[in-house]
């Protein structure tokens, strides 16, 4: 999935109501996506959670430790944790790029 498609999707998913349901609904299988089933029902988590803003959320849905997360991500560990614990605002344009890397 390229980054314009992906961007695509998070508008997508905010136009329908932030219903990740919905938008599987709505995009179906695409076939020219690169991702398996498993994958792409992952991969639309993931972009609510951008969407949303919910950087804790896209923690979880990494399935890596806080900070194995920010080391894979050359994040600061305790930016991540202020971000999770919400003591740091996070912007929006980060939290997609952090989803990105996910997919």
């Amino acid at each position: 999935m390229d980054y314009d498609y992906y961007r695509s999707l998070i508008g997508e998913y905010l136009n329908i109501g932030c219903s990740e349901e919905k938008l599987l609904a709505e995009i179906g299988y695409p076939e020219n996506i690169d991702l398996s089933p498993d994958e792409l029902i992952r991969a639309v988590s993931i972009i609510g959670a951008a969407a949303e803003n919910d950087i804790k959320r896209l923690v979880d849905l990494s399935g890596m430790s806080m900070r194995a997360m920010a080391m894979k991500l050359s994040i600061p560990y305790r930016t991540l944790q202020d971000w999770c614990n919400g003591n740091r605002p996070t912007t929006p344009y980060i939290v997609m790029m952090i989803g990105y890397a996910l997919i």
